[in-house]
């Protein structure tokens, strides 16, 4: 049975009116799985922030900011935007991978709090800037996710300082007076089973009980969401009546608040990529369905093999046959679903894209100088009222931008 489609009226009238591609944003979606995931930690003092690299769009940051939660900025661009649009430097957290001293430098005249992951940046932090707040972000040496490249803890994972270098780690703090405001994990992403986290959980439980004057540990984030029609949406009220009352006695005992840092969790189910079928090739064994997008769109597919439930928009009630949905980019991979049922396809047909919201425009690409999609926003108070927040691209605005950006010898 297939997931069911998100406002097909409105999505219709998106395709008729805005064109394709286009991504669609919900905001209704938004709101309640960050209302899902407050609600599932009410017993415990926590405090939520939005990993902003699975959808930066202002438009989102502005309703992330609207429901209280703050930002995990993983680069100079992102802490930038999120300080543009109004988040105050301690609602973010800035968590760069392999930081560099010039990045180093920005975050900590932003006043912003940094996440150090590298004992030797830390190092430098603590020569830089003695006595300075800081956030560790440890390896609990346990990792999980939906695809190997996506772990992001264990003994094969570039985050994160081995919690075995704890010793070395208070050596530095000691050494140069750095005040240790939280410690930090993140395992992996797209985890399906919360319950998973609990091993890493525990290991940060107890290294942050050895610091008296922690504030807070952030457990990261990485809650999966049900790609697939098969799958169930994590049971958050299983997660809480397993661990939240340890949570909740570890926040009282330690004086420490509890942060979660989700992206995907938070926007994914909220976004829908809208393609037109441009070609129907059917060569007897098997029938290709081409359309208007591609990897350059959305690369999970090609990337990790990733599931999204494709749906036909036009010809919802059509007998169901097997398609290979591909897109236009010169590359074999290039494929949104293999051998997939769907609702016949017409070309000329609309097909939504289900669970698009979270790393779909954000890991874009103009890739064979193809351009990027519009993106719209679909308001919760009245839907029919959606917006274009990001207008298509056309080729000749993306080739003008090429021409003006270009650092060209004189003729």
């Amino acid at each position: 049975m297939p997931k069911p489609l998100p406002f097909p009226e409105i999505l219709t009238r998106v395709a008729r009116s805005v064109g394709t591609p286009t991504y669609v944003y919900f905001e209704r979606t938004i709101r309640k799985q960050i209302e899902r995931l407050h609600g599932a930690l009410e017993m415990v003092p926590h405090r939520l922030l939005y990993a902003m690299k699975a959808n930066g769009h202002p438009q989102i940051l502005r309703q992330i900011q609207t429901a209280g939660v703050g930002i995990d900025a993983v680069s100079p661009g992102e802490l930038l935007l999120a300080l543009r649009m109004g988040f105050r430097p301690e609602d973010v957290l800035f968590s760069a991978n392999n930081m560099t001293t010039g990045e180093m430098h920005f975050a900590h005249r932003q006043k912003v709090l940094l996440n150090i992951g590298e004992l030797s940046r830390l190092e430098a932090y603590g020569k830089a800037y003695p006595g300075a707040d800081v956030c560790i972000r440890l390896n609990p040496q346990v990792g999980a996710g939906h695809h190997e490249h996506v772990i992001t803890a264990g003994a094969d994972s570039k985050f994160g300082i081995p919690v075995e270098f704890m010793p070395e780690i208070i050596s530095v703090l000691e050494q140069h007076g750095l005040r240790l405001r939280g410690l930090h994990q993140h395992i992996g992403s797209g985890i399906p089973d919360p319950a998973t986290l609990w091993d890493a959980v525990s290991v940060l439980l107890k290294q942050a009980a050895e610091f008296p004057d922690l504030e807070f540990v952030n457990l990261g984030g990485g809650l999966g969401v049900p790609y697939r029609p098969d799958e169930s949406p994590l049971d958050l009220g299983d997660f809480a009546s397993r661990f939240g009352d340890t949570l909740a006695a570890f926040s009282r005992t330690h004086d420490t608040e509890v942060w979660f840092e989700p992206g995907r969790f938070f926007v994914a189910e909220a976004g829908v990529l809208l393609a037109t079928a441009t070609t129907i090739k059917d060569n007897g064994d098997r029938c290709f369905v081409g359309v208007d997008s591609g990897m350059n769109h959305l690369v999970r597919p090609t990337m990790y093999g990733s599931y999204h439930e494709i749906l036909n928009l036009t010809n919802p009630d059509g007998a169901l046959r097997p398609y290979d949905v591909v897109g236009n980019i010169c590359e074999t991979g290039d494929r949104f679903a293999k051998n997939r049922e769907v609702a016949e396809i017409r070309e000329g047909d609309w097909l939504a894209i289900l669970d698009t919201g979270a790393y779909g425009m954000s890991m874009a690409s103009h890739y064979n100088l193809r351009a990027l999609p519009a993106e719209v926003w679909v308001p919760e108070d009245n839907p029919a009222q959606f917006r274009v927040i990001s207008e298509r691209q056309s080729p000749a605005q993306l080739v003008g931008r090429i021409m003006r950006e270009a650092v060209m010898p004189s003729a």
